[in-house]
């Protein structure tokens, strides 16, 4: 009688840590943080396409603002969401240099020249099909990313 009990008592401990246990396992993951309304999520990033304009540095400071930084771009695929994303007009991305030094991105990262960039000024936009440079100072729509 002792031992029946006993071999009771442990198949349904058993059964017990079989149910906790299939819960857990079947229980879905929980959902991806979602990008903030106006933002656009692609790859793990939350994007932001502004319709104001501004300066480099007020653009940046938008970004900052709202926990992102001008966007960096990272890929092809990258650069080609961006570009199917941000219409018509020219956006500022987060690409600067100072006179005669390298270009650096927002977050201070020197850029490893993975794709060419037009002109002589100091500060990045993304254009219809390249990245070129203008003067820090022009007025234009820009792209916030956050991880």
């Amino acid at each position: 009688p002792l031992a029946v009990l006993s071999l009771v008592l442990n198949l349904i401990l058993i059964s017990v840590i079989i149910v906790i246990l299939s819960t857990l396992i079947t229980r879905p993951a929980a959902p991806l943080a979602a990008c903030p309304d106006g933002w656009v999520g692609y790859r793990g990033k939350c994007y932001y396409f502004s319709e104001p304009r501004a300066n480099w540095t007020d653009s940046q400071k938008n970004c900052s603002a709202h926990g992102a930084s001008l966007a960096g771009i990272d890929s092809q695929q990258e650069m080609d969401f961006l570009r199917r994303n941000k219409g018509s007009s020219d956006h500022w991305i987060g690409l600067q240099k100072e006179p005669e030094q390298a270009w650096k991105w927002a977050n201070g990262t020197e850029f490893n020249n993975w794709f060419p960039i037009a002109g002589r000024e100091h500060c990045a936009f993304l254009s219809g099909n390249n990245v070129a440079s203008t003067g820090c100072r022009s007025s234009q729509p820009w792209i916030c990313s956050k991880p």
